[in-house]
């Protein structure tokens, strides 16, 4: 099993086993983890179609945990189970160029609480230590909040909007 600690977050990269229970039934996802059932589930920006995405990934790569998913797990004291908070990805493994894409996404209750910059911070230098050369966010270019997170985790703007509305922010091995 795969785990990343940070300061209030446990990251748990989903496996062949855990990512097909997720896109197949959140109850016997939340069993296997052992944490309180979230109604609000997936946050956004992660929809059901990207629990299939993953499962299929990991199916064909079952070397690949820690390229297709983790789950955001935070401890709020002994007498609560833990809680899932979010879901964080890498987008697959890194491209021929080195390049990985991330993302996540909280439970509206845990945004604005610094779980997003945990994330960020864990997955980014995960990837970096596993081959990756660039870590890659793409977000709203309004999204103040998420542009602060990318930019006080060592990612900048790199001025290369794919979309317009879109910012793409990257961070790289050498940063």
């Amino acid at each position: 099993m795969l785990v990343l600690t940070t300061e209030r977050l446990a990251l748990l990269a989903l496996d062949r086993e855990l990512s097909a229970l997720q896109a197949g039934s959140r109850t016997a996802f939340f069993n296997a983890i052992a944490v309180t059932h979230e109604a609000l589930w997936p946050p956004l920006p992660f929809e059901p179609a990207s629990f299939e995405w993953a499962a299929r990934h990991l199916a064909h790569d079952p070397d690949g945990q820690g390229w297709y998913g983790w789950s955001l797990l935070a401890n709020e004291g002994e007498r609560s189970p833990p809680r899932i908070v979010g879901l964080g990805a890498l987008i697959g493994r890194p491209d021929e160029d080195g390049e990985v894409e991330l993302a996540f996404g909280l439970l509206p209750e845990y945004r604005g609480r610094g779980f997003g910059g945990e994330t960020v911070q864990a997955l980014a230098q995960w990837a970096l230590a596993n081959g990756a050369r660039r870590v890659v966010a793409y977000l709203d270019a309004e999204d103040v909040h998420a542009a602060q997170t990318l930019a006080r985790n060592g990612f900048a703007d790199t001025g290369e909007p794919p979309y317009p509305g879109v910012a793409r922010w990257a961070l790289s091995a050498s940063a």
